[in-house]
């Protein structure tokens, strides 16, 4: 498993339920698309049913790129 691996999920994932299924780009930032707490809700349990790891919720609002967030996302696999 590798960050683009989970970069991808999120792409996939922000284009279909936060974009109208159109593309993205991963350097900008989630909330660029309107992330929302209920959204923040589905997006870590898809996550968790995909890869078998939790978001921290406040990551989601932080700051962070797509990519950035994946990484992140690769961080919390290794602790798993």
């Amino acid at each position: 498993m590798v960050a683009k691996d989970i970069e991808d999920f999120l792409v996939a994932w922000i284009s279909i339920h936060l974009n109208n299924n159109l593309p993205l780009h991963p350097s900008r930032n989630l909330a660029t698309y309107g992330i929302d707490s209920i959204r923040a809700v589905l997006l870590a349990e898809d996550t968790m049913n995909m890869f078998g790891f939790e978001w921290p919720a406040y990551l989601f609002f932080e700051d962070l790129s797509i990519s950035q967030l994946a990484a992140e996302g690769l961080n919390l696999l290794d602790q798993v």
